[in-house]
């Protein structure tokens, strides 16, 4: 009898490791059911560009119908809770059971922990993308702020990638000189998080452009009626469009779930096998887990986490692969609008607290750069469905 594998999410973590099961594992042998909420696959770092008019929502999501045509079920539904004894998906409408279970759904955004969040705007989703990119095509000049409520949001250098991206837009309009573009955010400096490798070219690009930088900014309050936010010194910062993170948290088929969670409330997992703490036969990857583990919030490490997922899986099950170990580099094509820029990242120091910082490496800034931004984009969409469309 076949093996049942049920993936919740079909992003870059749970996509690709369907995807890559699918191609170890023919479906004689195994079952693979994808359960996603949206029912979609985002290149998300591409969300950017959705506010910005660079791309159209058909360009960066296929549809998880797609899964079809590679043997893979996939289903559009709200995981509401998991069963892990009695090894159990319960969705509103059905339970889905399941011989190994692999958890990747990424985060919930809740407005409701940070009171204005809701009132601001956001390119963090599909939907949110496509508001600010509505507001932004009416925007004529005025002051815009880039901030984030909480340390943990997905992909952590965007606010002044987006910040860059921006500048060029309104350069392009011919309005620059009427904008004023402004990031208050908590690290030291742009890029901090990343060390003086990435961090001091970055502030420098930054500067040249004519972008505000509030660094060590904290923030507390959101007043959205008075277009105004404060950080915990009390410092304020005035706007007329606001562009801010909202606070990202696991799902509460996570958090409520003992048997699931780790001791800060995330996902639990571990960065040498991926299951969790109590279960060897469910596994956790993703944004879902970066708390857990230390990482950031990036599809890119998601990426490489699915290839050992999806190995030690296909190794379980048949007794004849051996597991690609966890690569953990970190690779950003980033588009700053004017220019490419291409960076990479080992973060194994870092996990192994050898290091206060990954160890990077960049390829500086060119118009050429800009190629590997779309190159990645398809390339992405094109392995979660195997190559087939």
């Amino acid at each position: 009898m076949a093996k049942k594998v049920v993936i919740v999410g079909a992003g870059a973590g749970g996509g690709l490791t369907a995807s890559r099961l699918r191609k170890l594992i023919p479906k004689e042998e195994l079952e693979i059911t994808v359960i996603d909420r949206d029912g979609t696959t985002d290149f998300q770092p591409s969300y950017t560009m959705i506010s910005t008019g660079n791309r159209s929502p058909d360009q960066i999501s296929t549809p998880i119908e797609h899964f079809t045509k590679i043997g893979i079920k996939p289903i559009k539904a709200e995981v509401k809770e998991i069963d892990p004894k009695n090894r159990y998906v319960i969705t509103g409408e059905e339970k889905i059971g399941y011989d190994v279970l692999v958890l990747s759904p990424g985060v919930k955004f809740d407005y409701g922990k940070f009171p204005g969040s809701d009132k601001l705007f956001h390119f963090w989703d599909m939907h949110s993308a496509l508001k600010l990119r509505q507001q932004l095509a009416g925007f004529n000049g005025g002051r815009i702020l880039i901030s984030v409520t909480t340390k943990l949001y997905k992909c952590p250098p965007v606010p002044w990638e987006m910040a860059m991206m921006l500048d060029h837009y309104f350069r392009m309009k011919g309005i620059r000189d009427k904008v004023e573009i402004t990031v208050a955010h908590w690290a030291p400096k742009p890029f901090a998080m990343f060390g003086p490798t990435l961090s001091e070219p970055a502030t420098r690009w930054i500067e040249e452009r004519g972008i505000k930088t509030i660094n060590n900014f904290t923030l507390r309050s959101i007043q959205a009626d008075k277009n105004e936010i404060t950080s915990e010194t009390g410092e304020s910062v005035k706007f007329d469009l606001g562009i801010v993170a909202p606070p990202h948290l696991p799902h509460d088929f996570i958090s409520n779930n003992d048997d699931l969670r780790s001791e800060n409330g995330w996902l639990s997992s571990n960065i040498d096998n991926f299951r969790t703490s109590k279960f060897d036969d469910i596994y956790g990857l993703g944004d879902a887990i970066a708390p857990t583990v230390g990482l950031g919030m990036a599809g890119v490490f998601a990426h490489f986490q699915a290839d050992t997922v999806a190995t030690l899986i296909a190794g379980d099950i048949t007794g004849s692969y051996s597991a690609v170990p966890y690569n953990s580099l970190g690779l950003c094509a980033a588009d700053l609008g004017h220019a490419g820029w291409i960076a990479y990242c080992d973060f194994g120091g870092k996990l192994r607290n050898q290091s206060p910082f990954p160890d990077c490496r960049s390829t500086g800034k060119s118009v050429l750069f800009k190629l590997a931004h779309p190159i990645y984009e398809r390339y992405f969409l094109a392995n979660v469905y195997g190559g087939w469309y």
